[in-house]
């Protein structure tokens, strides 16, 4: 088990966990260049209080490596890894905590082709980080690396989240809440250069604001304002941009299952799903699952995380994969979950169909769903307790195929998440209940 990266990257409360010891020490081995060239690392981080020291610390170690460093300020996620693959850098790095409250940060690393890291090199830099010895050479002379603060990239990524947008879309009337985060800069830019009547909120970052009663994972609070405001769409993104969720004029909220949902269909119409083959995490909806197979489109089911989506679909060379919470992938374009680009698809389907989001999205009958978190001292060990295996058998059972259960440990955190889909929404919270009370009991 990891020790410090989980399913994106390094995670946890700044100053205790996330360090700038330990970015420094993620900078240096990063930095190393075996292959007889410096390495070229782009460095991007989220407007959280503790980013631009942690951002810093992972260059002073890659510089110390003998790498060059070009660091692009606040941007999102996507961006760094499009502009890496772009400009053939060798690894992206960004600061952020994602949809996690201010005082958490992390750190997330891509590869060469814009990927996250693979979990071998990950347990390299975890060895490096816990060796009581720093075997690493300190470069000297003409070998030291440069650190260059860089302006002139994040423009680029604008005008290829712009290129994809069909021109049909100008004149569309649009909310966006920017969670106080990365897409608080970038986001309206974009959607003025689409020619888009945009109302724009939580866009004035002030570093322990990112993703406070706003953003992806609080989107219902602008409920009434979309109902009330004859909108055609709203998007709220996270902290760090690579999650989009939806809702529709009438003010309902619109997950990442319908988004692939609306997605996928339209792709499928235009005769660009490749093999019919949508890939989802065991994390989504039943509903999504019967409504996609009903129109003869497979599925491909990963475990929770971006990464284990992205490499399926690499695998199989599939279109379209994504997860409940907002990172959706469209591999044609981009190699990591991309909120503004998962905006930019949706819009063009509406604007294409002529259809209103309620309309295109009738035919998904989503499960209610409730999910319960449970703080635990041990994952591994609350998983494998054959009390709490049983009892989760017993209730599935009950069930009879009409719902389901799914208990798994988080990536980022140490919880357990408790879910289950069922009939009703009832029955959902007193399953769920039951389960989180058995597992507090066991602790």
């Amino acid at each position: 088990m990891p020790k410090y990266f989980g399913t994106d990257g390094v995670r946890g409360v700044a100053g205790e966990f996330i360090t700038e010891t330990l970015a420094y020490k993620i900078g240096r081995y990063i930095g190393q260049y075996p292959n007889g060239h410096k390495n070229r690392i782009l460095i991007a981080r989220d407007p959280r209080i503790s980013g631009q020291s942690l951002a810093e610390s992972v260059a002073a170690g890659a510089v110390a490596s003998g790498s060059d460093v070009y660091n692009i300020g606040v941007s999102t996620t996507p961006s760094v890894s499009y502009l890496v693959r772009k400009n053939k850098f060798d690894y992206g790095v960004m600061i952020s905590a994602s949809h996690n409250p201010y005082y958490d940060n992390g750190i997330k690393i891509f590869n060469a082709e814009g990927e996250k890291l693979d979990a071998s090199i990950e347990e390299l830099i975890e060895s490096y980080i816990d060796s009581p010895y720093d075997n690493l050479p300190i470069m000297k002379n003409q070998n030291i690396g440069r650190y260059c603060p860089v302006d002139t990239l994040i423009p680029d990524y604008i005008d290829f989240i712009v290129s994809k947008a069909s021109p049909k879309v100008k004149g569309m009337k649009v909310y966006i809440d920017c969670s106080n985060g990365s897409a608080s800069a970038i986001a309206p830019i974009v959607l003025k250069k689409l020619g888009v009547e945009a109302t724009i909120v939580s866009n004035k970052p002030n570093g322990i604001n990112i993703n406070d009663r706003c953003g992806s994972t609080k989107i219902a609070n602008n409920s009434e304002t979309v109902a009330k405001g004859d909108y055609d769409i709203a998007f709220a993104f996270d902290g760090d941009a690579d999650r989009c969720l939806a809702m529709s004029s009438d003010g309902k909220v619109v997950d990442g299952d319908a988004l692939i949902y609306l997605n996928a269909m339209y792709l499928k119409k235009l005769g660009k799903l490749n093999d019919n083959v949508v890939v989802i995490t065991v994390m989504s909806n039943l509903g999504l699952k019967k409504v996609l197979s009903a129109n003869n489109i497979s599925i491909h089911e990963t475990k929770v995380g971006d990464k284990y989506v992205q490499a399926d679909m690499k695998a199989n060379n599939l279109s379209i994969g994504g997860e409940q919470s907002g990172h959706i992938i469209f591999l044609e374009d981009l190699n990591t979950g991309d909120g503004l680009l998962t905006m930019i698809h949706t819009l063009n389907v509406l604007a294409e169909e002529g259809k209103s989001l309620q309309e295109l999205i009738k035919d998904l009958k989503i499960y209610p769903q409730s999910l319960v978190n449970v703080r635990v001292a041990n994952k591994e060990a609350t998983l494998s307790h054959q009390g709490f295996k049983d009892k989760i058998a017993e209730i599935e059972a009950s069930l009879k195929g009409n719902g389901r259960i799914l208990v798994r440990a988080s990536g980022t955190e140490p919880l357990i998440r408790v879910m289950c889909e069922a009939a009703t929404l009832e029955q959902c919270d007193e399953i769920t209940s039951v389960l989180a009370k058995f597992v507090e009991d066991i602790q």
